[in-house]
């Protein structure tokens, strides 16, 4: 798992980076060695475990280790801790909560009905390709491919799994050119066109605790998917202008920029 990182290739999260903040995906992947380490914070580990407990369950205990409730304020507590963290050394810890959420979003994902069809298939799963695209090296992680159905499966946590919602997640986080990026990934190495399904699971919420998760299966439109190779051949595009000219500042950190305000749409008809 530690070579994929280290290869240098275009992928998804490195141009999803450059969309957000050219600075800090020159610092993460194009600086060798990198001047800023790979994100890799607690805040992710709620969601692997949604990954490793839908795909892999098999494989969670050599993953993952949930920690027992300890008074850390205590020297014996503090003792009794440092002892917890040697003997799962190279795992992920989750605390209880985080474990039992996850829990939660695997069975809210396992109750609709076409995920669990999906996954009473043979499937691939963290699936590493390296491939060209757009005069580019890439490489790619497919969560789940299933052969059978020539299909990938990739599984999102949320806020909110509504389709008015996640949409702007989408977006946000450059789903279409991720669902681009793989599928040419499965094509080079297949010849066949893959579809791509999201499969999109609630986090639960203190406020939502108890309340099973809601789960959702999506799949783009076909203008989102054209939109999906537009933004990332743009995105290709940037990135060799900004690696010719070593220019990693925002288009509208120079100078003053004139800004436009969203209409109000506070009555109807306004």
């Amino acid at each position: 798992m530690g070579d994929y990182y280290k290869i240098k290739a275009l992928s998804h999260s490195m141009l999803s980076c450059l969309a957000q903040n050219p600075m800090e995906c020159r610092m993460r992947y194009v600086d060798d060695p990198p001047t800023l380490p790979r994100k890799d914070s607690a805040a992710f580990a709620m969601g692997h475990a949604v990954h490793c407990l839908a795909l892999e369950p098999e494989r969670f205990d050599e993953r993952f280790a949930v920690a027992p409730k300890v008074d850390r304020r205590t020297t014996a507590g503090k003792v009794a801790w440092a002892e917890y963290l040697a003997d799962c050394e190279g795992k992920t810890v989750l605390d209880e909560q985080d474990y039992a959420d996850a829990v939660a979003c695997v069975q809210a994902l396992n109750n609709h009905a076409d995920f669990a069809t999906i996954m009473a298939q043979p499937r691939r799963v963290e699936v590493e390709h390296y491939f060209d695209l757009f005069g580019h090296r890439f490489k790619a992680r497919l969560d789940c491919v299933v052969d059978s159905m020539r299909l990938i499966l990739d599984i999102k946590t949320t806020d909110d799994a509504s389709p008015h919602r996640w949409q702007w997640s989408a977006v946000d986080y450059g789903y279409h050119r991720q669902q681009i990026i793989y599928q040419e990934a499965l094509r080079q190495e297949t010849g066949k066109q893959y579809r791509f399904i999201f499969a999109v699971v609630e986090k639960p919420k203190p406020s939502t605790r108890g309340i099973p998760p809601t789960a959702a299966l999506y799949e783009l439109r076909e203008e989102s998917v054209l939109m999906g190779v537009e933004d990332t051949q743009d995105l290709v595009w940037q990135y060799e202008r900004r690696t010719k000219e070593n220019d990693w500042q925002q288009p509208y950190s120079d100078g003053i920029f004139p800004l436009r305000l969203p209409k109000r749409r506070v009555y109807e008809g306004e």
